[in-house]
């Protein structure tokens, strides 16, 4: 099959996916068995898909490893790690039907999985920090006033600003709620239109990029 045929093999079951939806979406509020059986198909092939990316993350690993490429310790105990949660996941699950029941399993989920999880969480505070001491600079009267904003609401949040003035937590809420959500709302609003200038796009075949690398593939 040519790199055309594929390309338009794509475009046609992008369109009549989005149509059928639509029509379910408009026209069947009960639900329509034809979207119903599209819908678990594509939970089928999320979880395939999930699948890919395993082999495919190990499989990337694996070349660092053999090549002892930059930083190739991380890939081999990335390797080590997803080989001993895969098998003491199954074991559990084959044994009990949970793999939570699997001793080993559930020890490195609570004691190292989640600790590690929860330690992203203050290093990226650190850079949203960073990233605000950057942003909250004065060189001009727009960032002068965000910079005024961001300050009323920071102190609205912590105690001090309530004992440094009264006032404080009133503007900080006033920013919060009458200054921030129609902003939000606004972003909402655009984002939704872009979603839905893209889905048309894509529907007449006019975004390329996504089909162009499928059809590579």
């Amino acid at each position: 099959m040519s790199e055309i045929y594929k390309r338009e093999l794509i475009y046609v079951i992008t369109g009549i996916v989005t149509v059928i939806m639509f029509v379910e979406f408009f026209f069947f509020p009960a639900g329509w068995p034809l979207a119903e059986t599209i819908r678990t198909w594509s939970v089928i092939i999320f979880n395939i898909s999930l699948g890919l990316g395993a082999i495919r993350l190990l499989t990337q690993h694996s070349k660092v490893v053999q090549r002892r490429g930059r930083n190739y310790l991380f890939s081999g105990w990335l390797i080590l790690f997803f080989a001993i949660q895969l098998i003491t996941g199954l074991a559990g699950y084959v044994a009990t039907g949970n793999q939570d029941n699997n001793p080993i399993y559930y020890w490195l989920f609570v004691n190292v999985y989640t600790p590690l999880g929860a330690t992203l969480y203050p290093i990226t505070g650190f850079y949203i920090f960073s990233a605000a001491y950057r942003a909250f600079r004065a060189r001009n009267v727009d960032a002068a006033l965000m910079l005024i904003a961001g300050c009323f609401v920071i102190l609205s949040n912590a105690p001090v600003g309530e004992a440094i003035w009264g006032g404080i937590p009133v503007i900080g809420e006033w920013f919060r709620f009458t200054g921030q959500v129609p902003g939000m709302r606004t972003f909402a609003m655009v984002g939704a239109m872009g979603m839905l200038a893209y889905g048309f796009r894509a529907l007449l075949g006019k975004e390329k990029g996504f089909y162009a690398e499928v059809g590579e593939a």
